[in-house]
């Protein structure tokens, strides 16, 4: 049971006088005896004093309960008695509330008002059953009238629990929420609205008052908007304005509670106050529960959305710091592989070399390609793509790797209609995963057969199946899972993360298409099926305009800037030995100082440099000359590829950059140059 801190004697003395008080005026209402009214405060104020306070101010109780009684009706030892029957049932019910409803915090769900209001029928049994049996024994209270005394007794002291015990626990706790300046006023006007309405009907203002038409609904519609605008606080404050607007006029002979009697009017009155109280309570509690849950997923979202960014940021310096040592090694064995007098050991040990380095930027590009799609993020640009000649590069690519582990790849496009609007090489991307997943699932010496149908001349099919593993129906369920391999043991025996075909199911479904696995069993082979709508070929579109001969084929005078030492190295050497003047630097200031001595026909420049970043070198080169730049970078996102775009770079090539990947890049940047003058 919660308790406060508190100063002894003053505090128990001060609830006395104020039990006493309320006891006083609570009896001036008792017309069918005088120690039993209808309308009981005391109850509510003994209940919440123990909840707020703590169980050591129960003497309060008891000598407050004392002296009202013996200074109405009775004598010592009935008074005794009925201040027994008040302490004892005040305790009672702070008990039940404590160890069943949260104590204190028992307006803060729906569940704790409704176990809150069973406390209180319960617990206010106890002091009906001390009082009016002990002044029935004592002759003080007719036998013949028990039962309507104690209904009377039980239902004040449960109306004043339910009305005034969630007034005073409310309004005691450091309320959390914080009204802004509109809340206020519309707290304000409710609570203004419920006192006018309170007086049409309970005050005698109008002929519908005075003539007790039953019309106590419409004060409902603003006690039910009271609880769901606000807090269980306010809530509590309508009703109890209500009550005490409504009792004044009942015992005035005003609204729809009026009865026979002035006993049968208030209890009729303060049943319909205990129904509305336990109703607006509750669905006070529920928007305060409500409130708590959207602000706790507010707290989360944002606590996602920080690890989100957190983890977009990682992996983008993951990339920028993995791909970078990569671009020297492919440079370096562009350069090897064109030597002469190569041996096959030679040869196959750079075979070797470059199968390793493009399966680490495979894995790369595939972290970011799934970030990509997970956030929505991936742009595809649409064009009529041959879905045939794609699937024979990927094959052609495959070829090797296929051939080294003696697979047999056959080839039976026979699809009348296999043109598709895609992007050429996210859809290449597709095949290339699946052709990557046969190979890798089926053992050697096995087979893989790649075919495409026309199911209907508006779609086509891709069909692509293995002699391999196989899969089992619950492994089939979950196949386009990311990082999803199958079988545990898998992930050991082939490696990889897994991603694929997480990412080519989802560049299937934005290409419009669909990508199924079918599969009879383990070490039955496995099929997949690429689905899409078909398209026309490009008519009338020319192939890009061409650097002249001029511009392709002469050396041209590149200034070179990448920090990274060994990249910086191989590049300039590639370049040099394709005829091209170059001149390296690794920042900034020395890029800018080469710039004003020289005239460049082309920059390439990496883009986060010691002293700055390439965007600002070629901001400040166009502010000397047009010269056209491409960026090469370890950053590949596509905010990344705009900002540079932006700087005014022709091109961003994500390292490891290949070499007919930046003599493309050269051609176009200069070809657009040529145009431009």
């Amino acid at each position: 049971m919660q308790s406060r801190a508190f100063s002894g004697l003053p505090v128990i003395g001060l609830l006395t006088l104020v039990y006493f008080i309320a006891g006083k005026f609570g009896l001036m209402l008792a017309s069918l005896h005088a120690s039993a009214s209808p309308v009981w405060p005391p109850a509510g104020i003994a209940l919440a004093a123990l909840l707020v306070l703590g169980c050591r101010v129960w003497p309060a109780i008891f000598v407050g309960a004392f002296l009202v009684n013996v200074t109405t009706a009775g004598n010592v030892a009935t008074s005794l008695a009925i201040a027994s029957g008040n302490t004892l049932e005040a305790v009672c019910g702070a008990w039940l509330v404590s160890r069943f409803a949260g104590g204190t915090t028992v307006f803060d769900r729906p569940q704790g008002v409704f176990k809150f209001a069973l406390a209180a029928v319960v617990s206010t049994i106890i002091s009906p059953a001390f009082g009016v049996t002990s002044l029935a024994l004592a002759g003080f209270a007719d036998w013949a009238s028990y039962g309507a005394i104690w209904l009377t007794w039980w239902l004040g002291d449960t109306t004043g629990d339910l009305l005034i015990a969630p007034l005073i626990i409310l309004w005691s706790i450091a309320l959390k929420r914080r009204w802004n300046r509109r809340e206020a006023v519309e707290v304000g006007i409710l609570l203004l609205l419920l006192f006018v309405l309170s007086e049409a009907v309970f005050g005698g203002w109008f002929t519908i008052s005075a003539r007790n038409y039953p019309i106590a609904f419409i004060c409902g519609p603003i006690v039910i908007w009271t609880a769901f605008r606000f807090t269980q606080r306010e809530t509590a404050t309508g009703i109890f304005i209500l009550s005490a607007i409504a009792i004044w006029g009942t015992l005035h002979g005003f609204g729809p509670f009026v009865g026979e009697t002035e006993n049968q009017s208030l209890l009729a009155l303060q049943s319909w106050t205990a129904v509305l109280t336990i109703t607006a309570m509750a669905l006070s509690a529920g928007m305060a529960e409500r409130r708590r849950a959207e602000e706790a997923l507010q707290q989360q979202k944002a606590i996602v959305e920080a690890a989100n960014r957190t983890k977009d940021h990682f992996l983008a310096m993951l990339s920028h710091e993995l791909r970078t040592p990569l671009t020297p090694v492919i440079s370096v064995l562009e350069t090897l592989e064109t030597e002469p007098a190569q041996t096959e050991e030679v040869k196959s040990a750079l075979a070797m070399i470059r199968r390793n380095v493009e399966l680490e930027t495979q894995l790369i590009d595939d972290l970011l390609d799934f970030t990509r799609i997970a956030k929505d993020k991936l742009q595809l640009r649409f064009a009529p793509v041959d879905a045939h000649l794609a699937i024979s590069n990927v094959v052609e690519i495959c070829r090797a790797e296929a051939d080294s582990r003696r697979l047999r790849v056959h080839l039976n496009l026979r699809a009348n209609t296999h043109y598709v609007a895609a992007d050429a090489a996210k859809f290449q991307q597709i095949v290339w995963n699946l052709l990557k997943n046969a190979i890798k699932f089926t053992p050697e010496n096995g087979e893989i057969a790649v075919s495409s149908s026309n199911p209907s001349p508006e779609v086509l099919t891709i069909s692509v199946r293995d002699t391999g593993i196989g899969m089992e129906p619950e492994v089939m369920q979950r196949i386009f899972d990311p990082f999803e391999q199958g079988n545990r043991s898998f992930e050991r025996r082939f490696g990889g993360l897994g991603l694929g075909l997480a990412i080519s199911k989802s560049l299937a479904q934005a290409h419009g298409g669909t990508l199924n696995a079918q599969s009879d069993g383990r070490d039955r082979g496995s099929t997949f099926l690429l689905s899409m709508q078909t398209t026309s070929p490009a008519e009338g579109l020319g192939s890009p305009a061409k650097a002249s001969d001029e511009t392709s084929h002469q050396g041209l005078r590149i200034l070179l800037v990448d920090d990274h030492q060994d990249t910086c190295a191989a590049l300039e050497k590639l370049l040099v030995r394709r005829g091209h003047l170059v001149a390296a630097t690794h920042n900034v200031r020395s890029a800018m100082e080469a710039a004003v001595r020289n005239r460049f026909d082309l920059l390439i420049s990496d883009i986060a440099l010691p002293d700055g970043s390439g965007m600002e070198l070629m901001i400040q080169l166009h502010a000397i000359s047009r010269i056209p730049g491409i960026a090469i970078s370890g950053f590949g996102n596509n905010g990344d590829i705009e900002k540079s775009l932006q700087a005014g770079f022709s091109e961003h090539l994500i390292k490891p950059v290949k070499l007919e990947k930046l003599e493309a890049a050269m051609e176009r940047a200069i070809g657009v140059k040529s145009v431009s003058n």
